[in-house]
This record gives C-alpha cells, sequence and structure tokens, in this order.
C-alpha cells in the first residue's frame, strides 16, 4: 500500500455522494492501492475511514487546506 501524510496539509477532507456528505477531521494520512476503488483514511483519534475513491459511485472530495496568508 501506498500511504501519504497529510498532518498539517489537511484541516478536513469531504467525501460527497450526491448531496449525502461525509466529513473525517483532522486526517493523518491516506493509504491506497495501485487500481483500487477504495482507500483508507485514518484521524487523528487513530479511527480508520474505508472510502471509495473519487468518481466512484457519484462520489466528490474535497478538502480544507492550511490559510496560508
Amino acid at each position: 500500500m501506498k500511504k501519504i501524510e497529510l498532518v498539517s496539509v489537511e484541516e478536513w477532507r469531504e467525501y460527497d455522494f450526491s448531496g449525502r456528505v461525509y466529513r473525517i477531521e483532522r486526517p493523518v494520512s491516506v493509504q491506497f492501492r495501485d487500481g483500487s476503488t477504495t482507500h483508507r483514511v485514518t484521524d487523528a483519534e487513530g479511527i480508520v475511514h474505508c472510502v471509495p475513491a473519487p468518481g466512484f459511485q457519484g462520489c466528490v472530495l474535497r478538502w480544507k487546506g492550511p490559510v496560508i496568508a
């Protein structure tokens, strides 16, 4: 699995399924396999969220990054 660290990069990330929003606060990392339609996001509490890849099942991904002055 590939792992990307998100600490200090994202405040939150949201997955929008045609109006049904799933928000993950304080994401720490995201893990995925090449060619997979799901990925895992671990939050600051150590909870792992398994979500579909953006574009699958109508999923749209958005996030809030750090504020740059």
